[in-house]
């Protein structure tokens, strides 16, 4: 067991918006928790895998919305009065919570648990319902391919208003999705959600481990390279055995949110080695596949496509500018993501839409 506090949790912001894959909501965000966080003068408890008993609780919580409209209108208490609306319907049934986890790794996302956990005094478990990647849709957890039940879900805005979602049929996460979001929609593109409890032989068994404590590994190799002088992209790609996939220069980002997404596409002119090429980066709110060029992928999710300026602040597709100097590295996605059946299936649909008609290439492949 850890016991976190303020240093820990602005490398986890700083990690996490990297590992995000241009998604889980901006740093600017994350860092406000974390300040909210030291205003409660709380340190929280990162349960271990041999910390967690099988027979605990561990709820998810999450925010939920369009990332611009998170990081133009800020985000408060919506998770914290989800949490407790859903607290209230698993006591009600005998049902004790016993931490909370992240619902996927962002720079947003990763620390709205710890915001919650400070409030509720409950550790937070080194998982994640993503496999160590934010996603753009419930249908791209982990729980919907190893049929963790996407219901009862508690949604909330910032003024306390909550709802509940019982959905027929537990396993259909891509309803849940649909009233999700039209509920965001009419909490004005923002709200809290929590759900998905689980058992911790579930989160043994199904998760990811060491989710959070990557986050800050990445973190602090990015910040010892930046005070050591050295090249934090290249440390960013060392930590945790990626690839870098190209440098270069932002020179166009097309971009429009509808239906609760910002979908979109960004394209690097490139630089160094990279000089006279071009690469491309499609998003739907998180980067779900990059191009070497037209027909060409270079890596495709569940992978993760993650971004970071040339002198080392990792960046989401809420903060890219024209003219942003960025370099673009990918990892390999988890072992509980390729692990699981028909894994691929989950973010096919997506990738159609934006061109790509093939099967999964894992990104080993395509580095070769």
């Amino acid at each position: 067991m850890k016991v976190l506090s303020g240093e820990y949790l602005e490398n986890i912001v700083w990690g996490a918006t990297l590992l995000g894959s241009g998604g889980g909501g901006s740093s600017e965000n994350g860092l406000q928790l974390v300040k909210e966080i030291k205003k409660l003068g709380k340190s929280i408890k990162l349960l271990e895998l041999e910390d967690i008993k099988e027979n605990y609780h561990i709820a998810t919580v999450a925010g939920m919305g369009a990332p611009l409209a998170l990081k133009e209108k800020g985000f408060n208490k919506e998770a914290l009065y989800a949490f407790e609306a859903l607290e209230k319907l698993y006591n009600l049934a005998g049902i004790k919570i016993d931490a909370i986890m992240p619902v996927e790794t962002g720079g947003f996302n990763s620390l709205v648990p710890f915001y919650v956990a400070a409030y509720k005094d409950l550790p937070i478990a080194d998982f994640d319902g993503a496999g160590g990647r934010a996603v753009p849709e419930l249908g791209t957890l982990l729980y919907r391919l190893y049929k963790i039940p996407s219901s009862p879900l508690t949604l909330a805005n910032k003024r306390g208003d909550t709802i509940a979602i019982w959905l027929e049929d537990p396993l259909d996460a891509k309803t849940g999705e649909e009233i999700s979001r039209h509920i965001t929609v009419a909490f004005e593109m923002l709200s809290g959600i929590a759900g998905w409890v689980i058992t911790g032989w579930q989160a043994k068994n199904y998760m990811n481990p060491k989710s959070l404590s990557n986050t800050i590994e990445v973190g602090k190799a990015i910040e010892d390279a930046k005070n050591a002088g050295k090249d934090p992209v290249k440390a960013a790609v060392d930590i945790l055995k990626g690839y870098e996939l190209f440098r270069g220069t932002i020179t166009s980002i097309d971009v429009k949110t509808m239906e609760g997404f910002d979908f979109g596409r960004t394209t690097l002119e490139g630089m160094g080695n990279y000089s006279g090429k071009k690469f491309y980066i499609d998003f739907k709110n998180e980067n779900m596949i990059a191009w070497k060029r037209e027909n060409e992928p270079a890596a495709m999710a569940p992978d993760l496509i993650c971004l970071i300026t040339l002198d080392g602040t990792p960046v989401t597709n809420a903060d890219i500018k024209i003219g942003m100097k960025i370099a673009a590295i990918g990892f390999a996605s988890g072992k509980k993501w390729r692990d699981a059946p028909n894994f691929f299936e989950a973010w096919k649909p997506i990738l159609t839409k934006m061109g790509y008609k093939g099967e999964y290439i894992p990104i080993e492949k395509l580095v070769e």
